[in-house]
């Protein structure tokens, strides 16, 4: 069995490759999102694999000898990446931006070997569409602190459902972890058997 890791502590993501079946390390990657794409100019989806690959480069060079698994989740609307939100107030925000309207769910792949020189990249696309809803509505679910670890300052998987009016595409992209894609990228590296 290849030993995998994945470049992350998100409850989601451990719990979305726990269903998997296949043993894992966690370990958190050290990138600071905001930072590392500051004065680049990127489009949204090259930009959520640029992180996804920074990611994966920042724990390979401690673990050269294992898989490294990746991801980037990034919100687009308008033609503008909305991250992690600083603040409640701030998630308050991009909820209102968010309000009523369709955006992109934009999650970055990357599966990396550095002893083997193994490289897999993808990106996967899914478009939401938020229901109509007050501001008051949307404080209330601020409030429940599910906002301030998610881009787009709000969790599918959860409380986060009810803002929901349709989804186009991956319901597992949008929770941050398109889990066919990352299916196929392991059995690429034979890590499960096809």
């Amino acid at each position: 069995m290849k030993k995998l890791i994945l470049a992350s502590t998100s409850p989601r993501r451990i719990n979305s490759l726990l269903q998997l079946h296949i043993p894992f390390l966690s370990i958190p990657n050290n990138v600071n999102e905001r930072q590392e794409i500051q004065g680049l100019d990127m489009t949204a989806t090259e930009t959520a694999l640029y992180l996804s690959l920074k990611k994966a480069k920042s724990v390979s060079e401690k673990y050269p000898d294992n898989y490294v698994l990746a991801l980037d989740t990034i919100i687009v609307i308008d033609n503008e990446i909305i991250g992690k939100p600083d603040n409640e107030n701030n998630a308050l925000q991009i909820l209102m931006k968010l309000n009523n309207r369709w955006h992109s769910v934009i999650t970055g792949v990357t599966l990396m070997n550095v002893s083997n020189e193994f490289l897999a990249q993808t990106a996967k696309k899914t478009d939401v569409k938020f229901g109509k809803h007050t501001e008051v509505f949307l404080g209330e679910y601020v409030l429940k602190g599910e906002s301030l670890d998610k881009a787009g300052a709000y969790g599918i998987q959860s409380e986060g459902k009810h803002l929901v009016e349709e989804i186009r595409g991956d319901y597992t992209n949008v929770v941050g972890f398109p889990e066919q894609t990352v299916v196929g990228m392991l059995k690429k590296a034979k890590i499960i058997e096809e």
